[in-house]
């Protein structure tokens, strides 16, 4: 890949820049700082120039992370920062360019253990919004807005510690993704996952959890991804449900970049003309013996766990087991994030060296580098 098909441009923070994220579109762009601040800017469709909207000072500490929400319900950015708070801020595009006051905080919450949030995301089924976020002692907390339609307040739908909490002086690495795209996997589907399960990966120490809601709307583990022989620092979830299979990269301190395949098992048994549009005709004729059995959803429900959190030693509507396989092993020098392009065509890494990795998967099924950048 030639080397002027990209370009550099500063990033205008007074500090160190912790995170990026890009829009829907991929036409805004906002960046967090240690400077406390954010800069959110846009892209010219014509020049194809950046230029600033506005930055505006989000917390009282380094903010750590942002995410963009979906683009069918407004313009909104969460951030969350050493101050032990996550804030949602809203554009106001009757507010100046650059005046510092384009983006209005609509919500704040203050961390439920005393520790701050490490990491944060969005989800978005529609004009439905969620939002995940996990603390640095691990503590997943998984909201939902009281009215989809306004986001100024939110109620938790799960939370719980997914470890033993560490020591103070112990690396901890817990990052989470959701799966973004409106349908998962048909053969998941097939099998009986509910079509508006959320799906959600959270990098849990050396291992990644992968939780989705069964048809009460309750989360439970659908499968845990190993092999990392150190603490995984980052991961992320790829579009494509259509292949048939979900696509789940980590970043490890171990020094490799994983690929991991989620399988639905039995699904190699449906026919090869299956789809959803005729799991929509017929739906009975496609569940399996397990799905079919399962009790009902008030009597599910009943026999769900925690608040939110399914009881994984009981029957369940919905609640798909999956197969972990990992496919890939990419060794990098100290990587630390991982992300795929919309089309999970490419995944883009970045390690100690300074160094941005592009990797594509051959012919042959293998993922070999496709280009570096040099982004010192």
């Amino acid at each position: 890949m030639a080397q002027h098909a990209f370009h550099r441009h500063p990033h205008g923070h007074r500090d160190l820049v912790l995170a990026q994220a890009y829009n829907f579109y991929g036409t805004r762009r906002a960046t967090v700082s240690s400077d406390h601040r954010v800069r959110v800017s846009d892209r010219n469709d014509k020049t194809g120039q950046w230029s600033v909207t506005d930055i505006w000072t989000a917390h009282d500490a380094e903010v750590t992370d942002l995410k963009w929400n979906g683009p069918f319900v407004g313009e909104h950015l969460a951030t969350i920062g050493e101050d032990g708070l996550i804030r949602i801020w809203q554009e106001d595009v009757n507010e100046a360019a650059n005046s510092g006051r384009r983006f209005k905080k609509i919500y704040e919450q203050v961390t439920a253990t005393g520790v701050p949030y490490m990491s944060v995301d969005f989800r978005n089924i529609g004009t439905e919004t969620y939002l995940a976020m996990i603390t640095r002692d691990g503590y997943l907390s998984v909201c939902e807005p009281a009215d989809h339609d306004d986001l100024s307040a939110w109620r938790v739908m799960w939370s719980d510690y997914l470890c033993k909490m560490p020591t103070r002086t112990e690396e901890t690495g817990f990052r989470l993704s959701w799966h973004k795209e409106k349908l998962p996997a048909w053969p998941a589907i097939l099998a009986g996952l509910d079509r508006k399960s959320l799906s959600l990966a959270v990098a849990v120490g050396d291992i990644v959890k992968i939780f989705r809601t069964d048809k009460d709307r309750k989360f439970y583990t659908a499968a845990v991804l190993e092999g990392a022989k150190g603490l995984v620092r980052d991961v992320g979830w790829a579009n494509g449900s259509m292949r048939g299979f979900d696509m789940v990269a980590t970043a490890s301190k171990d020094g490799f970049i994983r690929i991991y395949e989620l399988h639905t098992p039995g699904a190699s048994s449906l026919p090869l003309s299956t789809s959803p549009a005729t799991v929509d005709r017929h739906p009975q004729a496609f569940l399996s013996p397990q799905a079919k059995s399962v009790r009902s959803g008030i009597g599910a429900g009943l026999a769900g766990g925690a608040r939110g959190k399914r009881d994984e030693s009981a029957g369940a509507p919905g609640a798909i087991k999956q197969e972990p396989r990992l496919v890939a092993e990419m060794e990098m020098y100290g990587p630390w994030r991982v992300n795929w392009s919309p089309a999970a065509d490419l995944l883009v890494t970045t390690g100690d060296d300074g160094a941005v990795r592009l990797w594509k998967r051959a012919v042959d099924g293998k993922w070999l580098e496709a280009a570096e950048i040099d982004a010192t």
